[in-house]
């Protein structure tokens, strides 16, 4: 049996993992953590294909949504294909989704254009005074603090996965008998393949296989509102998010107009999705120069909020949480940065903020090379 060795226990390694053993690999996952506290769980949980571009990354985007669906209906995830709604609040911006739905990949995508009415039949929450939406069918959620921790479980019915936790990797390398890695202390574990998934941890032994990869941090503030009293049906956006996401690069966005100088700042979008819980989780900004600051600034979450009573019609839960993240994200026409540092060894990293969406689609890809 072939042996392969994870380093990373977020979304892009423990995938990895998932695939890995689906295709009977012996699996041994590597986490420097006793359970990952990074960007795999400081997300939305959105699997978001409305956004991707056109081509290979929507090509990928569809086999990942595909993957999630077969993954969700083995792993307790908290999966569900809810689709999306972004809410046109004029009429500028409900005539740029009526062109995405008039986009030759439309139909793949799952789009089609309402009006306030037919949002309001499908969503009754929604009640605010805006002119329509675009949905998305193929978009679906998953639940962050169930996520990682369901997929190993689903992992542990796999005889030969093996799950090590707060080993901290500081040293690779590749001779005849396979790939090893070791830690601070001495400790050994070799395969046959290796793949690499660090995250935003671009520095320490991977640092040169990393040199010249077009890559940088993100940096984002999200939070968490209290509950909402009702159920939501889809997960909704803002129409800032088509200023944000490629597939409606080509689109008039100039009739959008300006951002609100609170948004331009913060480099702004509305995402929400609602938890089982009934607590919706929204943001998000984007900061991308480093050194990032340490501080969690208030103003972003008054202008989701605002936004959200735009479009509910009322006012919305109180926030009881906010916090941050950082996400490593490839800067190239490259969706995701793969680098071959030996035989059968891959450095994998730079999804970026599509990786959860990718995820199983990106390590699927690895493990094909391996069974190669």
């Amino acid at each position: 049996m072939k042996r392969a060795l994870i380093v990373g226990g977020g979304i892009i390694g423990t995938m990895h993992a998932v695939l890995a053993a689906e295709k009977g690999f012996a699996v041994t996952h590597l986490e420097r953590d006793m359970k990952p506290q990074s960007a795999s769980i400081r997300n939305f949980g959105l699997i978001w294909v409305s956004g991707r571009l056109a081509g290979a990354e929507l090509d990928l985007a569809l086999r990942a949504r595909e993957l999630w669906g077969d993954i969700g209906s083995k792993a307790a995830i908290g999966f569900r294909a809810n689709g999306s709604l972004t809410i046109a609040q004029n009429d500028a911006e409900y005539t740029v989704m009526q062109e995405a739905a008039a986009m030759s990949d439309a139909d793949r995508r799952g789009f089609r254009v309402l009006d306030r009415n037919q949002t309001i039949a499908l969503e009754p929450e929604l009640a605010g005074t805006y002119v329509g939406a675009l949905q998305c069918t193929t978009d679906a959620a998953v639940e962050p603090p169930l996520l990682l921790g369901g997929l190993r479980d689903y992992l542990k019915s796999f005889p030969d996965y093996t799950w090590v936790p707060e080993f901290e990797a500081v040293d690779f390398y590749h001779d005849e008998t396979g790939n090893h890695v070791t830690d601070i202390n001495g400790r050994k574990f070799s395969g046959d393949y290796i793949a690499i998934c660090a995250g935003a941890a671009h520095k320490g032994f991977i640092e040169e296989f990393l040199e010249q990869a077009p890559l940088r941090k993100v940096r984002l503030q999200m939070a968490a509102t209290a509950p909402l009293g009702a159920n939501l049906g889809h997960s909704i956006a803002d129409a800032d998010s088509l200023r944000y996401y490629p597939a409606f690069k080509d689109l008039s966005l100039d009739l959008l107009g300006a951002q609100s100088e609170i948004a331009t700042q913060y480099k702004m979008q509305l995402l929400l999705v609602q938890r089982l819980d009934g607590s919706m989780t929204i943001g998000d900004t984007h900061e991308y120069a480093e050194p990032f600051t340490h501080e969690i600034h208030e103003a972003p979450y008054d202008h989701l909020r605002s936004v959200m009573t735009n479009i509910f019609g009322r006012e919305v839960p109180r926030i009881e949480k906010r916090w941050d993240g950082v996400y490593s994200q490839s800067t190239s026409d490259e969706i995701y940065i793969r680098r071959e540092i030996a035989p059968g060894a891959h450095v994998v990293t730079g999804g970026g903020g599509r990786g959860n969406t990718l995820s199983p689609a990106i390590a699927e890809e690895t493990v094909n090379q391996w069974s190669l």
